[in-house]
């Protein structure tokens, strides 16, 4: 688990998953087109692709999301086949198993595995990311050691970038963008 502020280099290799989510045939979805060819994008990149309001329906149709409105402790586990979204903190102990994004409005301290249906575009964002396992899809990274290690100061988020696994600063200027 590699923590970026810019683009990851990575080796030339180029990994490109197989879609692992079925087609919506009744929605009538369309295949991303510029994904075969350059691999996966990163979020915010996808974010800014959907264009109609049908695009969000589709989008929320296919990963439905549970809020949870408290902090999970140790020895909780939550399971979720879509997305999960927690307002409060997630403790060391604690597992959060979602087969879509999971989203933590406060510290992330616990275990993540986003994706777990083998979705290799789910990502992990929180606004202190500081798991201490982090799963994407078949990708798995652990926190540093404690020598090692350096707490966020900005909210972070986590995706899969050229067949690793790749931790990001939140970039807002590029979701400033969104509203115009």
């Amino acid at each position: 688990m590699a923590r970026q502020s810019k683009e990851s280099t990575g080796s030339d290799e180029l990994l490109v998953p197989s879609e692992s989510k079925p087609s919506n045939k009744r929605m009538g979805r369309r295949p991303d087109s510029g994904e075969q060819e350059s691999g996966p994008k990163p979020f915010v990149e996808r974010l800014l692709e959907r264009k109609s309001a049908r695009d969000w329906e589709d989008e929320a149709y296919q990963n439905p999301t549970l809020l949870i409105r408290r902090t999970l402790r140790s020895g909780q586990h939550v399971r979720f086949h879509g997305n999960v979204v927690v307002l409060g903190d997630v403790n060391p102990g604690a597992e959060i198993t979602a087969g879509g994004d999971i989203v933590v409005m406060g510290w992330m301290r616990g275990l993540a595995h986003a994706g777990a249906e083998g979705n290799e575009h789910a990502m992990v964002s929180a606004f202190r990311l500081s798991p201490t396992q982090l799963r994407i899809a078949h990708y798995i990274g652990r926190a540093p050691d404690a020598a090692d290690a350096v707490l966020p100061e900005t909210p972070e988020f986590a995706e899969v970038r050229e067949g690793q696994l790749v931790i990001d600063r939140w970039q807002h200027s590029v979701l400033s963008s969104l509203g115009r």
